[in-house]
């Protein structure tokens, strides 16, 4: 279960709502006005004492908080009922409570399994990094720089594994690329974050030419494997943003995951923004960004199609053999 299943839970239940930041979500009150909510992903019901400290820890410039669970216990629920600041979204329930209203989806959702715990970004970027570095060893000070990070946290995540990397005078040297793509790609539990899905008509190229309008995206998934290695026709934008486009103004529909073309992520991951690259100009004249081969392989994997498999093996060969990132 991610946060994305309870914001999306809201469009079936029939409420309006736009994502405003990787934690944030706006919804509908149905008489044009928006609540602005704090999104909190729990592995469980949250008790009274936690619902009133995170009542008490509200952002000065939210209207409330939208609790996901996979299960609306009894305090949230009568929470909800008595404070309208709280919010929830039940997901294995289909059920949306906001503003005292209980809201149901027509059909229940298959249960999922929460993992919203903590996460090392700056170890499982390491990861990234040294399956697409070159062979030089590379310093503390260079990883920090390369990955946006402090010092002081890429120092907390080291050593890797020493099978994987090894430490020389001269700093930190890969051992072992294909082991650092294979273990990325065992432990990344996702970029996290809020998503958006949108629909248009015009081919994917054109889409993205038209979010490029209005945002900076990190391309990733299929059109960023296509860039790098080839292998399938891609069939949906999957990319990364800093903050959500309003692309209704653009010819976009907001729909459900499994009828988009576009699907737009606020990452949580901090470093996938960091890692990303600029690559050769469009047919606009501008450089485009794309997210490194390791994210965009990750994405790559979620698509729909027989080759989707064939076509992370052929990003992992030729990014293991060539120069695709720098």
């Amino acid at each position: 279960m991610e946060s994305g299943d309870g914001v999306e839970l809201l469009l079936d239940v029939g409420l309006d709502r736009r994502v405003t930041g990787s934690a944030e979500v706006e919804i509908g009150t149905g008489d044009g006005a928006w609540s602005r909510r704090q999104v909190l992903l729990l592995r469980h019901s949250p008790s009274p004492q936690a619902i009133d400290r995170a009542v008490a820890a509200l952002r000065p410039h939210v209207d409330g908080l939208l609790f996901v669970v996979a299960r609306a216990g009894r305090a949230l629920h009568r929470a909800a009922e008595r404070d309208h600041r709280v919010a929830y979204a039940a997901v294995d329930d289909a059920v949306v409570h906001f503003q005292g209203v209980v809201h149901r989806a027509g059909s229940q959702r298959p249960a999922g399994v929460a993992h919203p715990g903590r996460t090392s970004w700056a170890r499982l970027a390491m990861l990234r990094l040294f399956a697409l570095s070159p062979v030089e060893p590379l310093s503390q000070s260079e990883l920090a720089r390369r990955l946006g990070m402090s010092h002081v946290a890429i120092g907390k995540q080291l050593p890797l594994p020493e099978e994987l990397v090894a430490r020389t005078p001269d700093g930190w040297q890969v051992v072992d690329r294909a082991g650092c793509w294979d273990r990325f790609m065992s432990q990344y539990p996702g970029p996290r974050g809020l998503t958006t899905y949108w629909a248009a008509t015009g081919d994917l190229a054109a889409q993205l030419e038209r979010i490029e309008q209005v945002a900076r995206p990190a391309v990733s998934g299929d059109l960023a494997a296509d860039l790098y290695a080839p292998w399938r026709r891609p069939s949906r934008v999957v990319a990364y943003v800093v903050d959500q486009p309003a692309l209704e103004e653009h010819g976009f529909a907001t729909v459900r995951s499994a009828e988009a073309t576009v699907e737009l992520c606020t990452p949580k991951d901090p470093t996938i923004l960091t890692m990303s690259r600029e690559w050769p100009a469009t047919r606009s004249g501008t450089p485009r960004r794309y997210a490194d081969p390791l994210i965009a392989a990750w994405d790559l994997r979620r698509s729909p199609g027989g080759d989707v498999f064939e076509a992370v093996d052929q990003l992992r060969a030729r990014a293991l053999r060539e120069s695709l990132w720098a």
